[in-house]
């Protein structure tokens, strides 16, 4: 009997995926389709947070670490055999997304990437990504009407580090720059930027999404506009002769931009296949259960961790977005603090103890920043190489790069043009690529 219902079950399940596979089927006279297949590049740039010369152990924050590990119980075998077309076309196919999720060479070489050369990645983002933040992210693109597979997107963008920052000053999951971040409304100043916030980047990620899809009503070019910018999409159209998709326009698009779509076509697929690929997702223990406090009086975390006997560590990558390990709050303005629920509790019972503790020497006075044990501190979010650009060194030294502003040296190391100029003996803003500068 049991074996009866069996055999109906995987009638039924096979009849099933007959029939989605069916109605799935793309109109292959449209000439976008036909574009689609024919795209091929021999060779795609893949953005920074894909390199090779990325250490996934420690481009992650310190809870992170801590808490997500390997499970001792699976073994993953890199030893697969090769994946025929078909096969990623049929899983591809049955995956119940809104955004289409189309196969050809350049998603062929993206889908290798992930399968064979970035294994240890992928099961780090599937871990750290279902069971921390995923849901984060899906709730935020529900409450705006979005699909749930743009949460994938992230996986582009920063490898879902929460720590990520790039050669062009892009910062946190959602990887913004500067000026983006602040006209979604992010907060970037001396004590905070919010780019590092998983719920606000969140948020302000998924209204640039929807502003972008507004403009082009189509997701695949919403996604590379979010890479390159509305502009150079409109400049791909107008060059490819007034051409309408992403794959149609793929040739007149910036060089990394045309990796973006099938980068994000292939991340769809290994979250949702990594098994399939003898991957073992990484156990993720990071407290689910943790309370925000909106604070109207300023703390430094040190000042929380003496007084709570929590690390320090942990409360930096629970609050990422304070450039100082200062929570800046005011009678005119309250900032949050996000602690596991238990400690948040602790918190609520001895703020008064919390306040108190060392604040002359802890907490900033009349703006002053000087004196503060942790001046000059980004959380250690800015790394040195090629994630800590404008950084100086341990000594105080930074040796100019190509694209450096004066301007943009001074914001990443907490000083002013002018004090730059007076240290090094400055009497203009130009600089020399290889030229040492004196930060402090």
């Amino acid at each position: 009997m049991i074996m009866k219902q069996f055999t109906i079950f995987v009638s039924l399940f096979i009849a099933c995926a007959s029939a989605w596979a069916q109605t799935s089927l793309p109109d292959t006279s449209n000439p976008a389709y036909q574009a689609m297949l024919n795209v091929t590049d021999s060779a795609l740039v893949f953005p920074e947070s894909m390199s090779d010369s990325i250490d996934t152990l420690n481009f992650y924050n310190w809870t992170e670490r801590f808490f997500v590990h390997y499970d001792s119980t699976c073994v993953s075998d890199a030893d697969v055999p090769p994946v025929p077309d078909s096969v990623y076309i049929l899983r591809l196919r049955a995956l119940p997304t809104k955004i289409d999720m189309p196969f050809n060479q350049p998603v062929r070489q993206c889908l290798d990437l992930f399968v064979h050369k970035r294994r240890e990645l992928v099961e780090r983002m599937a871990g750290v990504g279902y069971n921390h933040y995923f849901p984060i992210f899906e709730d935020a693109l529900q409450r705006y009407g979005m699909p749930s597979e743009l949460k994938y997107l992230a996986c582009i963008e920063s490898s879902l580090r929460i720590n990520a920052y790039s050669r062009a000053r892009a910062a946190g999951l959602w990887q913004f720059i500067p000026s983006s971040a602040m006209l979604q409304g992010l907060e970037i100043n001396s004590f905070i930027d919010e780019r590092y916030d998983v719920y606000k980047s969140t948020d302000a990620a998924c209204r640039f999404l929807l502003q972008l899809y507004n403009i082009f009503g189509d997701w695949n070019l919403a996604i590379a506009a979010y890479n390159c910018g509305p502009g150079n999409i409109r400049k791909a159209m107008i060059r490819s002769g007034g051409k309408r998709t992403f794959w149609e326009i793929y040739n007149f698009l910036p060089r990394e931009t045309r990796s973006y779509v099938p980068l994000f076509i292939a991340a769809t697929y290994i979250m949702n296949y990594h098994c399939e690929h003898n991957m073992c997702t990484r156990l993720s223990e990071i407290p689910p259960l943790c309370d925000t406090l909106m604070l109207n009086t300023m703390v430094n975390f040190e000042q929380i961790s003496q007084v709570l006997n929590m690390p320090k560590n942990q409360i930096e990558s629970l609050n990422p977005q304070y450039v100082y390990d200062i929570v800046p709050g005011s009678p005119e303005k309250a900032y949050a603090l996000t602690l596991p629920q238990d400690m948040a509790l602790s918190f609520i019972e001895l703020q008064d103890s919390i306040f108190a503790y060392k604040a002359d020497s802890l907490l900033p006075h009349n703006g002053d920043l000087k004196e503060i044990p942790t001046r000059g501190k980004r959380n250690s979010y800015i790394k040195s190489g090629s994630y800590g650009r404008g950084v100086a060194d341990s000594n105080g030294i930074y040796r100019v790069r190509k694209g450096d502003t004066l301007g943009g040296i001074a914001y990443r190391n907490h000083t002013t043009v002018a004090k730059l100029k007076k240290l090094n003996g400055l009497k203009s803003d130009r600089l020399s690529i290889g030229q040492r500068l004196r930060v402090r």
